[in-house]
């Protein structure tokens, strides 16, 4: 209950971002919640000799999800791994652990992107918890989040929604 819930994926904007959302787990006291949106990709399989090795993307993800959170500092994380839309996963992972907050990274996009709307702007509109879209620059620490979250960052659905 009350946990803050942050969306990665492996770009630099994403681990600024969990940076950011572990900050504020830690200030709020609340646990983090990392869902990861990972490329779901074909097992591979290998033998040499009598060894056997197996990779698929939800071990990679799992892989990833460790190291990212194996030095952030917060009354505690758990984690998440999807291949599925990330709208719909953390929609559904914000009512079933009745969050507080989801905290996403802004790339900003450019284009078409921007045009038919971001993964951010969705979310904003079908959560059911509040969303602070993060810059993801390298300003982003723990020592100045409440600083770089200002309101300018937070969107807000309209009430056309």
């Amino acid at each position: 209950m009350n946990d803050i819930i942050v969306s990665i994926d492996r770009s630099d904007t994403a681990r600024r971002t969990l940076q950011t959302a572990a900050a504020l787990a830690t200030s709020a006291g609340v646990n983090l919640h990392v869902v990861l949106h990972a490329e779901r990709t074909r097992p591979v399989g290998a033998a040499v000799g009598t060894d056997r090795f197996h990779r698929d993307w939800f071990v990679d993800a799992e892989h990833y999800l460790t190291n990212a959170t194996a030095l952030l500092q917060a009354p505690s994380i758990t984690t998440a791994s999807t291949w599925q839309d990330p709208v719909a996963v953390l929609c559904e992972e914000a009512e079933r652990l009745q969050a507080r907050l989801i905290v996403m990274g802004n790339r900003r996009g450019r284009g078409i992107r921007r045009a038919f709307g971001s993964v951010t702007r969705r979310a904003v509109r079908q959560a059911p918890c509040e969303v602070v879209a993060a810059a993801g620059r390298d300003r982003h620490t723990a020592s100045n989040v409440s600083a770089n979250l200002a309101p300018r960052h937070v969107l807000a659905a309209d009430a056309a929604g």
